[in-house]
């Protein structure tokens, strides 16, 4: 006589957070809609490339809210015929070679000479550029994009290692998981190296008997609170420029700067809830279905 096992008529099932399982509509639409934007963005590259476009990352506050540190900048070839008082220019020069500039015109030769200054820079450029220095013109600047193109070093080679790394564990959701927090890790500590989020510079200071005139911007992505002892506080959202005047110093002659996030009720909600997706991901992944007999 032939036995069959016995099917439990309660308990649990793992459902895998990528397992196999017939795609529904809204997933056969998202999926079309990211090859779809895809396509779009590689057509729209070549097209930018094929015409002589090279991108920049902006890496120096000199632009200030015009193009914060991190803007990706987005170039085509420009005739200095073309270009007028105003217009921003990316170039090079002889005198630092391999530096790439992107600053604003502020004056033209009659010859076709141009004069350049950052936009919060004290003095304008020591040079005059000719069409040999001029690399091109920005047809877009981006805010913010640039971070992601000098933090994906750190993020791919992190990637690769954890994916090696954790190809050990047999188990799909502790392998699963393990990804999921050192793609956290990875992210936090490319966040560490670069300080895209909350960073300040200082441009001038200048002492008096009274204190300390300071000058300082914003080169984070997150809207700061810039404090000194007994003075008011800055609020400085990125590429802004801000003065302070510090009367109370250390007993050493210096003084002392505290930069904060400086976000409203619904900015950290959306913050928090940013940083609670490895968690949400990990829950998601070791999620299970009651099954029961019907």
């Amino acid at each position: 006589m032939s036995q069959t096992a016995a099917v439990p008529l309660s308990g649990t099932l793992d459902r895998p957070l990528l397992g196999a399982h017939t795609a529904t509509r809204f997933e056969t639409v998202l999926a079309w809609s990211v090859a779809v934007v895809a396509a779009v963005l590689l057509g729209a590259a070549v097209l930018f490339l094929g015409s002589g476009g090279r991108w920049f990352v902006v890496e120096t506050p000199s632009m200030g809210v015009a193009a914060p540190v991190g803007t990706l900048v987005l170039d085509l070839p420009a005739r200095t015929s073309d270009l007028a008082v105003g217009d921003v220019v990316t170039f090079e020069t002889a005198a630092n070679p391999g530096v790439v500039y992107t600053h604003r015109i502020i004056g033209v030769d009659h010859d076709g000479g141009l004069h350049t200054r950052g936009d919060i820079n004290g003095a304008t450029d020591p040079w005059t550029l000719t069409q040999a220095d001029v690399i091109g013109s920005p047809v877009l600047l981006v805010p913010h994009l640039g971070w992601l193109f000098r933090a994906a070093p750190l993020l791919l080679i992190g990637t690769l290692v954890i994916w090696t790394l954790t190809s050990v564990f047999t188990d799909r959701v502790t392998r699963t998981c393990l990804r999921i927090a050192g793609g956290a890790l990875t992210v936090s500590y490319a966040a560490f190296v670069l300080k895209p989020f909350v960073n300040v510079t200082t441009i001038t200071n200048t002492a008096d008997h009274t204190g300390v005139d300071v000058t300082i911007v914003s080169s984070g992505m997150f809207p700061v609170r810039v404090t000194a002892p007994g003075t008011e506080p800055l609020h400085l959202v990125d590429g802004q420029v801000g003065h302070m005047v510090i009367h109370e110093l250390t007993k050493n002659g210096h003084y002392q700067l505290t930069s904060n996030i400086d976000l409203g009720p619904v900015g950290w909600g959306l913050l928090i809830a940013a940083c609670l997706v490895p968690l949400a991901l990990c829950l998601s992944v070791g999620r299970t279905d009651a099954v029961r007999a019907s």
